[in-house]
């Protein structure tokens, strides 16, 4: 499996469609995008003149004209040369005033988009990136023109990118401006086409934020020549945090973006210390590429499969038929196979001296499928030399893998194995007691496909107390998730289906398997919910037997945005033997996590605490599931407050937008070189070996000048005088928040608290009754 993240540059000055040429022949091979801007500096000043002759009066209307050939910096003629030239990554121009309260600026700002945008579609470029806001208090307004753009009639059916560029990691607030961004895509109601462009830290990023941005829909990762130190032989390298950072995207957003939202690692600033460097501007694409094919080389070890990003309806094998290729995906968890043969074995073994031949031990597989549990079992068997002591057999409904039974039971089983084409729910008129059931009835959530009630009629018809069934046991967890990939294919399929009047089904109201598609556990724990145990407690038979009704509590440290549940099942076989789908306890690689999702996602503060209700109900008829969740926050206050009625002024403890008065200052000193130290030959260029690449950072190496993640997003853009602030929310100055801590000090401690439970969110009830998903019986 090779991971689809591909490596781009952005060049240090291109002034029209005729400087990229050379480029592209200097690095051929050595990466798959350019980055360039759409148009140049003439067409800006084009544009401004036609700007200033409407506020003169001059014109009665205000329309931009198109760029020409003069003012474009990427060709339209024959931009793909062979297959080897690399790819085109549009930047839009970041001169634009998107957010002004101007209405005349700000759709000339939007017709300049719109022009810039079917050029890239005309050329073919699917991916532009666009600046982030300068006025943060306006993000409405700078949302509004983003989401104009992409539902605009010669847009919106083209497979277009817009994409934000932000800095990854603030270390003043960390979340911020992930907030920045939550903020601007709720706006434009998680729309498919706006993903985000991150500028990688030199610093390292905390593990929560890290966690927040890989569930997101990034497209880029925008890496500048500042964030390196060179090593020993004087190669440029980056620090192990961000070796790992870039290794984290390559694994879970290179594969899991569903829209062929390829990840690009982009590199730019590559001129400022390329003569610093061994190697120059080469030396960075050859680190990169390096280190990318490293990640190919560990994720291919790891494959288990290499099929698409994808969301599915579970499966229901009790009413449906399922395909052959589904059978033969689960075929392939091998593990899952040695534990169930190692469980066998081990039942076997217990049981071996209550066998004889007049009186065999019973096994059932329940569910054989096309044969891979019955082939375990019948290996087992062989081992204990207990084929002469046993009677097996095997169950399945479905008449299409029943062929592929017959054929095993011929040419692998000596024909040793009775086989019974039918429901193993309504098997009758067999006078038998068995002594050990196996079954593969499990979901992704353990209960849902049905096995508390099929093991159960087995167990009725055809158990004893002594029966061992494998697996003994199954239990299920569910934890809040942040999956905004998840929420947004939701809505889009949801979308799509919605025209044709099919009002059948509210795709939020039903629970899906997601497969391979990022998500973020936001509680700090994965609770565990209700158990199965088979053979269930005898006792008269009700529907409420099998089902479940449970309220848990999660809390959540980070601030975030829950989109839904998620549910794992943790397994017992046999004794000890176990296996999972539990994360960083996977031992169960066919079975991806199930979620329960949420109509409107639910806005969490820092330390807040959820409650989620979940329900399993079996009518007798058919099986569903009902869940909900509640968010919460404890307020501390003076227990004599209580008695007063005053009115709570609680707007200074929000987090109000406000925008940085620090301004973010370039470095000129290594800015910009001279244009004959910035080219290499590629035939006298020798590339470093492996080992002078993943050598650690040479302390004494050359470090280049600290800039931060803004100052990354400003070069990307050319906005070189820092027209573009760092976002920060309104935590309190220092020396405000040195005389609220004053003021606290001289509060009498004596006087006694208590703690409020106020509620600050809650979702509806979903798939009441089984109206939109349930599973027949």
């Amino acid at each position: 499996m090779q991971s689809n993240v591909f490596v781009g540059i952005k060049p240090g000055q291109i002034s029209n469609y005729k400087d990229n040429h050379s480029i592209k022949e200097e690095h051929r091979g050595s990466f798959d995008y350019l980055l360039l801007p759409i148009t140049n500096l003439r067409y800006k000043e084009i544009v401004r003149k036609e700007f200033d002759e409407f506020k003169n009066g001059k014109t009665d209307s205000l329309k931009i004209s198109e760029p020409q050939l003069q003012d474009i910096c990427i060709s339209p003629f024959n931009s793909q040369d062979t297959t080897d030239s690399p790819m085109y990554i549009g930047l839009l121009s970041s001169w634009l005033e998107l957010e002004s309260q101007d209405i005349a600026k700000r759709e000339v700002s939007y017709q300049v988009l719109l022009n810039e945008c079917q050029f890239a579609q005309f050329v073919g470029i699917h991916k532009l990136i666009l600046a982030p806001p300068r006025d943060l208090s306006n993000l409405q307004l700078y949302s509004q023109s983003i989401l104009r753009l992409l539902a605009h009639e010669s847009l919106s059916s083209a497979k277009l990118t817009i994409s934000i560029s932000l800095p990854l990691y603030e270390d003043t607030e960390p979340l911020a401006t992930w907030e920045l961004w939550n903020t601007v895509r709720k706006l434009c109601n998680y729309h498919e086409s706006l993903t985000i462009s991150l500028a990688v830290p030199r610093i390292k990023t905390p593990r929560h934020v890290i966690n927040r941005w890989i569930a997101e829909p990034v497209s880029c990762l925008l890496i500048s020549s500042s964030i390196f130190a060179t090593n020993q032989y004087n190669y440029p390298v980056l620090h192990k945090f961000n070796q790992k950072l870039i290794a984290k995207f390559q694994e879970v957003n290179g594969n899991s973006l569903m829209n062929s939202n390829n990840l690009c690692v982009i590199l730019h600033s590559m001129e400022k210390y390329s003569t610093q460097i061994k190697g120059g501007e080469n030396s960075y694409i050859e680190y990169i590429n390096y280190l990318l094919k490293k990640g190919d080389r560990q994720l291919s070890q790891n494959a288990f499969d290499s099929s698409l990003p994808q969301l599915m309806s579970p499966l229901k094998p009790h009413s449906d038929m399922l395909s052959n290729s589904i059978y033969s995906i689960f075929e392939r968890d091998t593990m899952k196979y040695d534990l169930y043969e190692q469980a066998v074995y081990d039942a076997l073994s217990d049981l071996s001296l209550m066998a004889t031949k007049s009186n065999p031990l019973v096994i059932l597989v329940a569910g054989a499928g096309r044969g891979p549990l019955v082939d375990r079992t019948f290996r087992s068997i062989n081992k204990l030399n207990l084929l002469s002591r046993t009677k097996l057999i095997a169950v399945e409904k479905n008449p299409q893998a029943f062929l592929f039974l017959q054929k095993r039971n011929f040419e692998y089983w000596n024909n040793k194995v009775q086989l019974l084409n039918q429901d193993m729910t309504k098997l009758k008129n067999f006078n038998l007691e068995v002594d050990l059931c196996v079954s593969e009835l499990l979901g992704s959530f353990g209960c849902n496909e049905l096995s508390p009630e099929c093991l159960y009629s087995i167990q009725q018809s055809f158990g004893k107390p002594s029966t061992i069934f494998i697996p003994s046991s199954y239990t299920s967890y569910v934890a809040p998730i942040s999956s905004p990939l998840i929420h947004q294919k939701l809505k889009s399929l949801d979308h799509d289906k919605k025209p044709t009047g099919d009002k059948t089904q509210d795709l939020f109201e039903s629970i899906w398997v997601s497969h391979k598609i990022p998500y973020n556990i936001l509680s700090s724990k994965i609770n565990e919910i209700w158990s199965f145990h088979h053979p269930l407690p005898e006792g008269k038979l009700t529907s409420f037997k099998f089902s479940r009704n449970v309220t848990t509590g999660f809390k959540i440290k980070h601030k975030g945005e829950i989109h839904g549940l998620i549910g794992f099942f943790k397994a017992t076989l046999y004794k000890d033997l176990s296996f999972s789908n539990l994360p960083n306890d996977t031992n169960a690689y066919s079975w991806s996590p199930i979620i329960f999702p949420l109509n409107q996602p639910l806005s969490v503060t820092d330390d807040t605490e959820v409650n989620a209700l979940l329900s399993r109900v079996n009518s007798g008829k058919k099986i569903w599931y009902e869940w909900s969740l509640e968010s919460f926050i404890y307020v501390v206050m003076p227990r004599h407050s209580l008695s007063k009625m005053d009115f709570i002024d609680d707007t200074k403890g929000s987090n109000i937008l406000t925008s940085s008065n620090d301004n973010n200052n370039n470095n000129n000193n290594n800015n910009i070189n001279n244009s004959s130290n910035n080219n290499y030959d590629d035939h006298n260029y020798n590339k470093p070996a492996s080992h002078e690449l993943d050598s650690g950072i040479d302390e004494n190496g050359f470090l280049p000048n600290f800039e931060n993640g803004w100052q990354s997003v400003n070069d990307i853009h050319g906005l070189h005088n820092s027209v573009v602030e760092s976002p920060m929310f309104n935590l309190g100055s220092p020396n405000q928040l040195d005389e609220d801590i004053n003021q606290e000090e001289q509060v009498d401690d004596d006087i006694p608290e208590i703690h409020i439970k106020v509620e600050t969110g809650i979702s509806k009830l979903h798939n009441i009754n089984g109206q939109s998903f349930s599973i027949p019986l």
